[in-house]
């Protein structure tokens, strides 16, 4: 495939995966992602795994979302790619989350995608993690400086 129909086809594909979670579609999450993929969370806080290996795994680990999230709101969506590689996704995207607790949760996200054959063989999803901590109920206290 030639390099700019596969770049457009990967930007789709990643572009679909974030609908996917919007939706809660998660027979589309579990169709875009190849069966060895790894998820990572590189700055996700105590409690929270920052690798999971496998789409089982990923899918278990996605399953209860919706019992603490009822949309997750995402938007102001941009997608690209590395110019070297067509296959290396990256997007920018916003959360303003309505959470089955009455409080707000929103967030900035920069995540990278690896697309190979069609499919998400790596998703890193980086986000600041203070924000997740107060949603879910727990506190930073700052150092003193």
């Amino acid at each position: 495939m030639e390099h700019e129909a596969l770049r457009q086809t990967n930007m789709a594909i990643a572009a679909r995966y974030l609908q996917a979670i919007n939706d809660w579609d998660f027979d589309v999450k579990r169709e875009l992602l190849a069966p060895d993929v790894v998820f990572e969370m590189r700055w996700a806080p105590a409690g929270f795994p920052r690798r999971i290996d496998g789409v089982e795994a990923v899918m278990e680990f996605l399953a209860p979302l919706p019992e603490s999230i009822v949309t997750e709101g995402l938007y102001d969506i941009h997608v690209d790619t590395l110019h070297s590689d067509p296959g290396e996704v990256v997007t920018f995207y916003r959360s303003d989350m309505r959470m089955v607790r009455p409080v707000e949760y929103k967030n900035e996200y920069v995540t990278r995608f690896t697309i190979r054959n069609g499919r998400i063989v790596r998703f890193v999803e980086h986000f600041d993690p203070i924000p997740l901590i107060l949603a879910f109920g727990g506190s930073v206290t700052p150092p003193s400086l």
